[in-house]
């Protein structure tokens, strides 16, 4: 079965609209492994924050997206290490240094993302769209 770790961005989408129906979808008939890495709880909370949803709020979409059937992956030494190389090498943001290192840990393939920094790990972890990871099912 093909694993998929999903950017940040995309669990908003996840959650926000029906986008990624099918992905989910996929995800739930475990036809494909959708994984996260913990360090995107964090950069949830900073977006929904930012658009002045409420505390109780972001509580329950957390509690939404922890118990949806997403794998969700802890930052351990190796990918705390991994991920303070790819910053060092590629200048990528911290967090995302993170959630990158995380899948290449994992030896996870694909990372489903539009940020463009990731571009610089593509030989480790490659970027794909939502098309391109529908694909992949």
């Amino acid at each position: 079965m093909n694993r998929i770790l999903i950017d940040t961005m995309h669990l908003v989408s996840i959650l926000k609209d029906d986008s990624h129906f099918e992905l989910i979808q996929a995800i739930n008939d475990e036809k494909i492994t959708g994984m996260v890495s913990v360090v995107s709880l964090t950069e949830l909370i900073k977006i929904l924050g930012k658009k002045k949803e409420n505390i109780k709020r972001i509580s329950g979409t957390i509690q939404q997206i922890m118990s949806s059937n997403l794998i969700f992956e802890q930052v351990n030494h190796t990918i705390a290490i991994r991920a303070g190389e790819l910053r060092l090498k590629y200048d990528i943001p911290t967090a995302d240094s993170l959630i990158a290192a995380t899948g290449i840990v994992e030896n996870v393939k694909h990372i489903l993302t539009d940020d463009e920094h990731f571009e610089a790990t593509k030989s480790l972890i490659k970027p794909i769209d939502l098309k391109t990871a529908m694909k992949l099912v």
